[in-house]
């Protein structure tokens, strides 16, 4: 008898442990959820050929294209539009980033905190 009082003992006791450590935890929230561009990417070939021929010049009128495609939408959708038109593929394996940062000034568009073209 005295073995089965040790066992239900032991149980309880790591049943009580269990709730003890289970009761500290905390959930934690999904990472957030990248921004994604609402608009057709084929409306933005005009916007990337324009960055295709001027690789070293950017300026308000070359980049007047994909800024008028872009008009109307908050920060995020347009700052992820505007990365995937920026998006230059080189030999269809290589991928550049061409300065986004200065393309969403020029457009006028702050992006959000912590925005990071994928």
């Amino acid at each position: 008898m005295a073995s089965k009082n040790m066992m239900k003992n032991a149980i309880a006791l790591f049943l009580a442990i269990n709730l003890v450590f289970l009761g500290l935890t905390k959930a934690q929230s999904p990472p957030p959820q990248a921004p994604v561009c609402p608009r057709d990417s084929i409306n933005f070939i005009s916007c990337s050929n324009v960055f295709r021929l001027s690789l070293i010049l950017i300026n308000e009128q070359t980049v007047l294209p994909c800024c008028t495609l872009v008009a109307g939408l908050d920060a995020a959708a347009a700052s992820a539009c505007i990365c995937n038109a920026v998006r230059i593929t080189i030999f269809n394996f290589l991928t550049i980033n061409l300065r986004v940062n200065q393309v969403l000034r020029l457009c006028r568009i702050v992006p959000p905190a912590g925005f990071r073209c994928a």
